[in-house]
């Protein structure tokens, strides 16, 4: 899933509208959260200096997946939450004379109890606690609270987006929140929906580079030709190993504008990984096409 983006009122608000729609839609939206352990050398000398352990985070990260709306319990549907602190630091405020702070990047994962029940997810995100007016300890436990406590609510926004409807889905790829719109686009890439071709393709200039490449993904993974020409376009931007994605994209998509975009890649492009990828892509549409036409031949042999 997204990374995280930062704490925030209305995103809680959101996740909280979301819960109980999802759980109308779909009972088992939201997991129950079975256990929570923090990964083992998750605690850096700094916080354990500042005399945290690994229970108080557990009970900080329980907390956090239950205020994002995520019950405890068992079953066979239930997921085991992990939390490993990824990287510490203390941070000079960016003002003169002003307090130092501690920032801490936590990773929350969630994975199903048995493996057939679900997917592995998680979430990362980072957070920072000034030390005015906190021991070492209260402002290592708060930006470890603040981190997973956005960690989880990206967790939620996760399990929301797959008990949406599709026009919903759609909604959420105009959501002024990343988080949102990327895993709007994952979702509606998985269930490989046409319908939300065009607001996609709106997804291509989004000013956010990570969820450009994630609509990239997903209108290759549906694979409709209307695609094309914007995912051409994009590759105008100059960067190679992006053209170099969208030549295997649109030739998996195929048509006539596919073929002639990688034919005028593979013959004049500078960069050789380009011209080799629009070649690749170039033998695939043709071993499809003479795949295509030897069926049809077979079948009008057929008696």
């Amino acid at each position: 899933m997204a990374g995280s983006r930062g704490a925030s009122t209305v995103i809680a608000v959101g996740v909280a509208a979301v819960l109980a729609a999802g759980t109308a839609c779909r009972r088992d939206a939201f997991p129950a959260v079975a256990s929570v352990r923090v990964a083992e050398g998750a605690l850096s000398e700094p916080m354990r200096e500042a005399g945290l352990d690994a229970t108080s985070l557990e009970t900080s990260a329980r907390t956090a997946l239950s205020e994002a709306g995520f019950r405890q319990g068992k079953g066979d549907h239930a997921y085991r939450a992990r939390v490993d602190v990824l990287g510490v630091r203390l941070a000079p405020d960016g003002f003169a004379g002003s307090a130092p702070r501690v920032e801490i990047a936590v990773e929350l994962e969630l994975a199903p109890s048995r493996p057939e029940a679900g997917d592995l997810v998680h979430e990362t995100s980072t957070a920072t606690a000034t030390l005015a007016g906190r021991t070492p300890r209260d402002a290592w436990r708060t930006a470890f609270g603040l981190a997973v406590a956005d960690a989880a609510k990206g967790l939620a926004l996760g399990f929301a987006a797959e008990a949406k409807p599709l026009d919903a889905l759609i909604l959420d790829l105009g959501s002024q929140d990343a988080r949102v719109r990327d895993h709007a686009i994952r979702v509606l890439a998985e269930r490989r929906s046409p319908e939300a071709i065009p607001a996609l393709l709106e997804r291509l200039r989004d000013g956010d580079p990570d969820i450009v490449q994630r609509a990239v993904g997903a209108l290759a993974q549906i694979g409709d030709p209307r695609a094309v020409g914007a995912l051409i376009e994009v590759a105008q931007g100059g960067d190679p190993a992006l053209t170099a994605r969208i030549a295997r994209i649109v030739g998996d998509i195929g048509g006539p504008e596919a073929e002639g975009y990688l034919l005028t890649l593979e013959a004049g492009h500078p960069d050789p990984a380009v011209r080799r990828a629009a070649r690749e892509a170039l033998a695939d549409l043709s071993a499809r096409a003479e795949a295509a036409e030897a069926q049809v031949s077979a079948k009008m042999r057929a008696p």
